[in-house]
């Protein structure tokens, strides 16, 4: 419903109800008179002009509204030549007498509503058909904190917060660049809220800016409330194990990805960024690897590799050895683990799955529970559990490094999303292993490997620049090498610039 009818074609309203009272008592009807809606009513001096500005409490600067809007018009209207039309009026208050930054014309109840809703003022005069937004936000936010998640030893300690504009503004702080662009997309029907979509033009890929914008504007109707959901609608496979989208919290390495000729995208009340695409060893990498001597960086890079197979197949290759194949284990090592597994009543199945639920269950309640005593339940309930089993004779000591092993392991992944994939995979090794044995975790890792190659994120194999093989992409993914080698962007993005740079020197220019 809008508050006034208008003319095929023009923006000027007919019919209208020009009281300003009407006009307060239709707005506030159109927001279901809402408490926290609050207006003041006050004239223009010298002329007998009613003006009154509606705002919701605690989404407003009120020292802009005093003194940047009716203290302005208040003082300054007995001095100013002013007309008799109101529409005059209020064109002169808008351009000599308003301090706001951004100030917009509004016709319909719903123009209003949402500049209101967004943090802004809302002026009217009586007699005129329009009225005018000014920014005075003042919402409520979170300072900008270190990450929580992706923690660096000497890297900089800022982290994404929930603002939309502290973000961006921590984007452009890092790329002081003309042709970084930023397409804002309003997402929900009823949560209205903003994402951002980002890239550097000229850098980018094309096709990937364009899909991804595409994704966005095709979920528009959906009453999202974070990035994680957004993660969900936009993916090309929502139902993948694996993160198809990589987010983080980290500016830093925000701009990193998009100076690579990726795109990200902000959305308004999440404390993190989505970056597309992605790719499993994009998804390895640690700011960190970037902050220490190359040759550092490249051996931390394969203890994670390390990490990552330890904490899928170990269990797995525990049970297969011990059940099926205990001939491939040195004889004294297989004499220890038999001695140590005497007296358990439990196949190596069934203590890795109770081992592992235990752990799952503790690390759950670490995250819970308040940080000052989160990591001692954890720590300390892992400790009592462990030792209170193995001296009840329930689960073999080696199990218990095998499992505290694969925990640790889990911890050297950076990306939260991909440890919790690696510990779903887990679980589904471990029931192959008691099922087939060695024959089972190797039907696992061919299944895996071709399910792996055959994800895409959008139009990027998951897999690159591994498969399809391109080593020259493997400076910056499988190892690191020193920045002087680091020219150029990542060859399977198919960036712009380096497109038309090979062009051209295929041209000879």
């Amino acid at each position: 419903m809008s508050l006034y009818r208008k003319k095929t074609g023009n923006k000027k309203n007919v019919d209208s109800i020009k009281s300003i009272d009407y006009k307060i008592d239709t707005l506030k009807n159109y927001m279901n008179n809402s408490k926290d809606v609050r207006d003041r009513r006050f004239k223009v001096g010298g002329k007998n002009v009613n003006i009154a500005i509606i705002f919701i409490d605690n989404l407003v600067d009120e020292y802009m509204v005093q003194d940047h809007i009716i203290k302005p018009i208040m003082s300054n209207s007995f001095e100013w030549p002013l007309s008799n039309d109101p529409d005059t009026i209020l064109e002169i208050i808008k351009d000599y007498m308003l301090y706001g930054d951004v100030i917009e014309e509004v016709y319909t109840n719903n123009e209003m509503a949402m500049g209101i809703l967004d943090g802004k003022t809302l002026l009217f005069i009586e007699g005129s058909d329009k009225g005018l937004i000014i920014n005075t936000q003042d919402l409520p936010k979170r300072s900008i904190d270190e990450p929580q998640t992706e923690p660096s030893v000497k890297g900089p300690n800022e982290g994404f917060c929930e603002s939309l504009k502290d973000n961006l503004a921590l984007i452009r702080k890092r790329v002081k660049n003309p042709k970084l662009c930023v397409d804002i997309i309003n997402i929900g029907k009823e949560t209205n809220n903003n994402a951002a979509l980002i890239y550097i033009k000229g850098t980018v890929n094309d096709k990937i800016a364009k899909e991804v914008k595409k994704k966005l504007i095709s979920v528009k109707d959906y009453d999202i409330v974070s990035c994680e959901q957004l993660l969900q609608l936009i993916s090309d496979r929502p139902f993948s194990i694996f993160p198809l989208m990589h987010w983080t919290e980290r500016p830093d390495k925000a701009v990193s990805s998009l100076l690579e000729g990726k795109v990200g995208v902000i959305f308004d009340n999440s404390r993190g960024m989505l970056l597309a695409p992605v790719t499993l060893t994009c998804l390895m990498q640690s700011p960190d690897d970037y902050y220490e001597k190359w040759f550092i960086g490249s051996v931390i890079t394969a203890i994670r590799y390390v990490s990552l197979l330890i904490t899928v197949f170990l269990p797995a290759l525990y049970i297969a050895i011990t059940s099926f194949h205990p001939g491939m284990l040195p004889t004294t090592l297989l004499i220890s683990i038999t001695g140590a597994r005497l007296g358990v009543p439990l196949p190596a199945f069934f203590e890795a799955l109770i081992m592992v639920i235990t752990l799952e269950i503790l690390q759950e309640a670490g995250i819970r529970l308040p940080k000052v005593v989160g990591q001692t339940v954890s720590i300390i309930g892992g400790l009592v559990i462990g030792q209170a089993s193995v001296q009840a004779g329930l689960i073999s000591p080696i199990m218990v490094i095998i499992i505290s092993l694969t925990a640790i392991s889990s911890f050297a992944i950076p990306n939260y999303s991909l440890s919790l994939a690696a510990r779903v995979l887990r679980v589904a090794f471990m029931i192959l292993a008691a099922i087939l044995g060695a024959f089972g975790i190797s039907l696992g890792i061919l299944y895996l490997l071709g399910y792996m190659c055959s994800l895409k994120s959008f139009g990027i194999g998951f897999m690159e620049p591994i498969t399809p093989y391109r080593f020259k992409d493997w400076k910056d993914s499988i190892v690191i090498l020193p920045p002087s080698v680091l020219k150029g962007r990542p060859e399977y993005l198919h960036s712009t610039s380096d497109t038309k740079r090979k062009e051209r020197s295929k041209n000879g220019k």
